[in-house]
């Protein structure tokens, strides 16, 4: 089946990154968001780092690097403002002997120079234009973005429709269309369905196999300094700190599993700060007293730290009905037509927009943006397949639905 129309729920940088990837298409799109204004929850930060986090050739690391370089790729393409996107380069810093090893190791494994480079404390603070203590690698082409410019950018298209102020509580599967209510009202139907609702899409009286958690993230807004104003670009150690935008540094961020409250804590504030130390204590001196705000979000994360993101299964209908371990993916019960692209974590900026063109290639038949055995780590069943022993199935996508079993979504 071709899809002509699909509902994306949730108006973050996932929901709006698989908006315009469908879009791009041809495919009309009607975005649902709960709030009253898109990227309103954990995609509101004032600023995002888009960087990649590598330890060589590990999985993990060839999906943050493709990620990386399709979202730098794929946001040029949009034209923003340079107030809206800028790429200055990052420094990751060596700042504990752990830390050391692992830059060392990403740069004896890259040898291009124009990717990556290893640069001494000396070299890390011409190019940071302030004074920093450590040895780091040097991202040339690291960038960062305003997020809510960039969602609305990804949302102007003609083939997409935006409904605000929509929350999301009941999915029907009537024939061949999906219908969507909000407060048990109907309010659209349509051939696709994309859950891209981070923590809520658990919240959906779904018998789906998600698996996610709740980190709460808080970030600190720095008025920058005599000595921090020079800084040239995005420094990392556990975590960052960016140039200053409108005389303002973001700092952060806090992770954090143990709460929901999305209260703003003094303590965290204090945490960011601490990690200026690994920077540079002149510099931690310089900016301690100088916190003007700050914003609390709930990211959603997997404990595999991969995103969510492909066709779904009946959980019910797998539980009751146990595949063999050499089944095919074909003959799994796939609830036809629903997908979900979620749990990016601290890094959806980064990683959604290729997710995104990854589920369009998916429901399009088009080919994949990425190897087939890195795109099926993603698969969003994988939990509960481990669970059964489906190892192998784990690590598979529904590459062809034209092939899957249509099952009814199990309340």
């Amino acid at each position: 089946m071709t899809a002509n129309t699909a509902i994306v729920i949730g108006g973050g940088i996932a929901g709006c990154s698989t908006a315009y990837a469908l879009a791009q298409r041809g495919i009309k799109v009607t975005l649902l968001e709960r709030n009253t204004a898109i990227a309103s929850e954990a995609s509101g930060n004032p600023q995002a780092m888009l960087y990649p986090r590598l330890s060589g050739d590990d999985t993990a690391s060839q999906f943050a690097l493709a990620s990386y370089l399709y979202s730098l790729d794929f946001i040029k393409t949009l034209n923003l403002s340079p107030t809206d996107f800028n790429v200055c380069g990052m420094l990751q810093l060596g700042f504990n002997p752990r830390e050391l090893a692992r830059i060392q190791k990403v740069a004896a494994f890259f040898e291009s120079e124009a990717f990556v480079k290893y640069v001494s404390a000396k070299e890390a603070s011409r190019l940071a234009g302030v004074e920093l203590m450590h040895d780091a690698i040097y991202f040339p082409n690291a960038a960062w973005v305003n997020p809510q410019p960039l969602c609305q950018r990804l949302i102007d298209h003609q083939n997409i429709s935006v409904k605000t102020s929509i929350s999301v509580n009941k999915l029907l599967k009537n024939n061949d269309l999906f219908e969507v209510y909000s407060n048990d009202n109907l309010v659209e139907k349509s051939d696709v369905i994309i859950i891209a609702n981070a923590n809520e899409a658990k919240n959906m009286g779904l018998s789906l196999p998600i698996k996610t958690q709740a980190v709460r993230g808080q970030v600190s807004i720095v008025n920058a300094s005599t000595m921090s104003a020079p800084l040239k670009l995005i420094v990392c150690s556990d975590g960052y700190l960016s140039p200053a935008t409108h005389a303002q540094h973001c700092l952060g961020a806090t992770f954090s599993s143990d709460s929901v409250d999305l209260t703003i804590d003094e303590l965290d504030h204090q945490a960011n700060l601490a990690r200026l130390k690994s920077y540079s204590m002149a510099l931690y001196e310089n900016l301690k007293d100088n916190i003007c705000a700050g914003r609390v979000s709930l990211r959603c994360s997997t404990s595999d730290y991969f995103p969510l993101v492909g066709e779904l299964l009946d959980g019910s209908a797998l539980i009751s009905r146990p595949p063999r371990p050499n089944a095919t993916a074909a003959s799994l019960p796939w609830v036809k037509g629903l997908y979900i692209n979620v749990a990016h974590g601290s890094r959806g900026f980064t990683s959604a927009p290729l997710c995104a063109e990854l589920l369009a290639s998916l429901i399009s038949h088009d080919k994949l943006p990425i190897a087939d055995d890195l795109a099926g780590l993603l698969n969003p069943n994988r939990f509960l397949l481990r669970k059964l022993g489906l190892k192998r199935l784990a690590r598979m996508l529904a590459t062809s639905s034209a092939t899957s079993v249509t099952k009814p979504i199990s309340g």
